[in-house]
């Protein structure tokens, strides 16, 4: 609507200016008509002089004419010489003054001239920035209409993340409730550890147990005790339920030794092998597990010794020498494992 106003002032202007240009230009013929009025004027009377110098002249040349007539003639010449004079200045004072305005008035067109010329490049540019206009309003158009689409893509999205933030936050409260299990979980196995703890003691008095008859053996001579006693079968329960739980150490810690397989022991204890020069040291395989003796090369000699002198202790011998490779081989991985033991 700007454009439009500026465009309708501008031709208001131009109509204007085209009407001041038609009127100085009549009033430049009303001079020029009066200046060719003037000058005819003027001749007329340089012809009337001419007559009248004619007819003074006739008159000079008759002396009939009396000399006073001259004299008024004279007068009425010397009159309108002077009228003449006058009316010449007032010619050339209406003539520069019409050059002057005639001047002015070309002033004033050459002006207008030129603000039409700009007047024009202004409506040129104006008519371009129109155009530029109608491209950005189009495009405009094209990109609100493309951020439409996109809008509507993103509430979709939003939609899609509500439902995703309701599925996030079930599945956080579900991961609470398993946290809240894990503890539940973990103050149970305290206690269990706390139970373990107790189970512990338990196995190392078997221990202590175990140590006391092995030294209350080495009073009787060369004779094997029975092969469960009635004072070890009491924890012999103890040994078979308990479990123990130990802390797991750092993997930088644990030396460098080579795996050694080893079958699970019997609940009841070993009867201990004696040398005839002394009792060998018993070696632990696990935490209140029995004690074993280390050699059993000599037990074949020591059934033909014992053989004939002591029939009764033979039996326990026999009873204590007929073992299964598997016990064979849990006594001689007794002190590998009680090496291994003593490293954990």
């Amino acid at each position: 609507m700007k454009l439009v106003w500026k465009s309708r002032g501008g031709r208001i202007g131009d109509e204007l200016m085209v009407e001041s240009i038609i009127m100085l230009e009549k009033k430049l013929k009303e001079v020029f008509t009066e200046r060719t009025g003037i000058l005819r004027q003027l001749s007329k009377t340089s012809k009337e002089l001419d007559s009248i110098k004619g007819n003074l002249q006739s008159l000079k040349n008759d002396d009939a004419v009396p000399k006073k007539d001259v004299q008024r003639i004279l007068e009425l010449s010397h009159k309108q010489r002077e009228e003449m004079k006058s009316l010449q200045t007032a010619l050339q004072k209406q003539l520069d003054e019409a050059a002057e305005r005639a001047e002015k008035q070309q002033a004033t067109i050459k002006f207008l001239k030129m603000e039409m010329e700009k007047k024009t490049k202004i409506i040129k540019d104006l008519q371009q920035e129109n155009k530029s206009l109608k491209n950005k309003l189009l495009s405009g158009n094209k990109l609100c209409d493309i951020h439409a689409e996109e809008s509507k893509k993103i509430q979709a999205q939003l939609k899609e993340l509500r439902y995703g933030k309701k599925d996030l936050i079930f599945k956080g409260q579900q991961l609470m409730d398993l946290e809240n299990k894990l503890r539940v979980a973990k103050e149970e196995l305290e206690k269990a550890a706390l139970d373990k703890e107790s189970q512990l003691k338990a196995l190392k008095d078997t221990v202590h147990i175990c140590f006391s008859s092995v030294l209350h053996s080495q009073t009787v001579s060369l004779h094997r005790l029975p092969a469960t006693p009635t004072h070890l079968m009491r924890y012999s329960p103890l040994v078979n339920n308990s479990r123990v739980t130990f802390q797991q150490p750092h993997a930088k810690d644990i030396p460098k030794v080579p795996r050694i397989t080893t079958s699970k022991l019997p609940v009841n204890v070993e009867v201990m092998r004696r040398d005839p020069t002394g009792v060998k040291d018993c070696q632990m395989v696990k935490v209140g597990a029995e004690c074993f003796q280390n050699q059993t090369e000599r037990t074949s000699v020591e059934k033909t010794k014992t053989g004939h002198n002591q029939p009764r202790s033979s039996e326990s011998s026999g009873h204590g020498s007929a073992r299964t490779p598997a016990d064979s081989g849990k006594t001689e991985s007794g002190p590998e494992n009680t090496h291994l033991d003593k490293h954990n």
